[in-house]
């Protein structure tokens, strides 16, 4: 029902163009009103009911404005280990470019590559990586997720030999997060103290509220798709 109002409203908008160019162009001046009425009716109900005109206009809305967000970051990964495993960690994080290591003890190392910086922490059962805190513009959000941080995940799990892992990812909207928008656009956010919607997908896990996305899963690729999908505004 909601798609035939939307296809009706613009229907009738564009015939009304037609009959006005090629009928009697002479009056397109006279019934502009007539058709910049109908035209602000169509783009108003299609900003209401469809998700797909909203979330378009949205995704390019922040790529002219490129706002920035901020990442918190944690894997976890199962297994048996021990401290020589920082040897094997070593091997990918300083093998990039612009690298270096702080040993904060023998149990947490901090590795920083380039504009990102990993904390690690073990212990025989699991090792611990969180990226905190990192600014994110939206811009260079696909870039980060494809190849700064994409590139490193994809090296640990064939070092580590690790059982299980589980990947975490918190992206804080430094302004009005764009999914409030689609999920409870007709309220004022300022009425709004908080909200939360989830999505379980398979073993995944996605949570909107009022100034975050939360992205659970224990799949590499599946926290690459999920988090480019979110912050591209452009979610399944």
């Amino acid at each position: 029902m909601k798609k035939i109002i939307l296809i009706l409203a613009w229907i009738t908008t564009v015939v009304l163009m037609i009959i006005n160019i090629k009928i009697n162009p002479s009056s397109y001046f006279a019934n502009g009103t007539i058709i910049l009425g109908w035209l602000l009716f169509a783009l108003q109900l299609s900003w209401n009911k469809s998700e797909w005109f909203y979330l378009t206009c949205k995704n390019l809305w922040y790529k002219f404005t490129n706002p920035e967000c901020i990442w918190n970051m944690s894997i976890e990964y199962y297994g048996t280990f021990n401290e020589q495993v920082f040897e094997k960690l070593d091997q990918i994080f300083l093998n990039k470019e612009s690298s270096k290591v702080l040993q904060v003890s023998n149990v947490r190392r901090i590795y920083k590559v380039g504009t990102l910086s990993f904390e690690v922490v073990i212990d025989r059962e699991s090792i611990r990586i969180e990226l905190s805190d990192l600014e994110v513009s939206y811009r260079r959000s696909t870039h980060i997720i494809k190849t700064e941080l994409g590139n490193i995940l994809e090296d640990i799990p064939s070092k580590l030999k690790n059982d299980r892992c589980e990947y975490y990812l918190d992206i804080y909207f430094k302004g009005e997060n764009p999914y409030y928008g689609l999920y409870l656009r007709r309220l004022d956010i300022r009425d709004i103290e908080t909200f939360k919607i989830q999505f379980n997908i398979q073993n995944e896990k996605i949570v909107v509220n009022k100034e975050r996305i939360s992205i659970n899963t224990n799949s590499l690729q599946s926290l690459r798709n999920f988090s480019e999908e979110y912050l591209t505004i452009s979610p399944r």
